[in-house]
């Protein structure tokens, strides 16, 4: 989420009393997916950022070293989240509120609004042939809060990606590019890589990758390392608070990867540069996440 869109959201927001959602204290017995659904990534160093790509929380590009670790080659999905609610009787952030944060075709460029009643389960105000995607078994889960998140990846014996282990996970070996492939967000055919929202505003989406709001985790390549949506779909949590270079870290998180309303009408956040960061307990359409394991969960 960029401060612009930060600032607008604030009133939506301020009602919400600051509570941390409870983790789950009882883990997956199969410790959640299969070893062939994580990539397990060999320690490594990688340049973080990219030049002339700078913002203010940016320092520009430099090497950065991570320890090795494994990491969800998908995005969670609605499925995978209905059954940990199902075996632990977690209630989301946006269900406590009664609320969560949608944008949908037609409004404003950077317009937000509450939705009564939506939550991962139903996350839209009004059902329709575009917003049944969110509905999708093979669609990631969204209007999930950074402590939502957090306590799914507890109950798969995980944890959420580190910032740099979430960038040097989807670069998949890349150094100093918008995306793991390239700077392009079309394919040599012109087929779109990522879902993203294509249109000169808000107003309508072209569909040019095919589709409106999310689509399936596996709906586009993986990047060299076999990891899906590296790019686009949802925001995707991670682990660390937003610290900038001025600012002491506060009660927001880092969200990396840009989503479906990402668009150059507004942000760009689908560069592998790019850093989003809200609330820790905002629970929009576009946020979901994947879970990161230490090295030694190969099994």
């Amino acid at each position: 989420m960029t401060r612009r869109a930060a600032f607008a959201l604030a009133s939506l927001l301020a009602s919400c009393a600051e509570h941390r959602a409870p983790v789950a204290r009882h883990p997956s017995p199969d410790a959640g997916k299969a070893a062939t659904d994580r990539a397990c990534l060999p320690a490594g160093t990688f340049v973080r950022g990219a030049a002339g790509r700078r913002r203010r929380d940016e320092r520009g590009p430099r090497t950065v070293a991570v320890g090795a670790f494994c990491i969800d080659r998908t995005l969670v999905t609605r499925a995978e989240f209905a059954r940990f609610v199902a075996a632990t009787g977690h209630v989301t952030d946006a269900e406590r509120r009664g609320f969560g944060i949608e944008s949908v075709e037609g409004m404003l460029d950077w317009e937000w609004r509450r939705a009564p009643h939506a939550s991962w389960r139903r996350p839209f105000t009004e059902e329709d042939a575009d917003t049944r995607s969110f509905l999708r078994d093979d669609a990631p889960v969204v209007m999930v809060s950074w402590y939502d998140a957090s306590a799914f990846c507890a109950w798969r014996r995980g944890r959420l990606p580190g910032e740099d282990e979430w960038e040097y996970a989807m670069r998949a070996g890349s150094q100093g590019t918008r995306f793991p492939w390239g700077d392009r967000l079309t394919d040599d055919r012109g087929r779109a890589r990522i879902n993203r929202w294509e249109g000169a505003s808000h107003a309508r989406n072209d569909r040019g990758d095919g589709y409106v709001y999310v689509s399936p985790v596996r709906a586009f390549a993986p990047n060299a390392w076999g990891l899906y949506d590296p790019a686009g779909n949802v925001w995707q949590w991670t682990a660390d608070a937003y610290v900038t270079g001025d600012a002491g870290a506060g009660s927001e998180r880092v969200l990396r990867g840009g989503s479906w309303w990402c668009a150059a009408c507004t942000c760009e956040g689908y560069g592998l540069w790019y850093r989003g960061h809200t609330e820790a307990r905002a629970a929009f359409s576009n946020n979901g996440f994947r879970c990161a394991y230490g090295a030694a969960e190969r099994e």
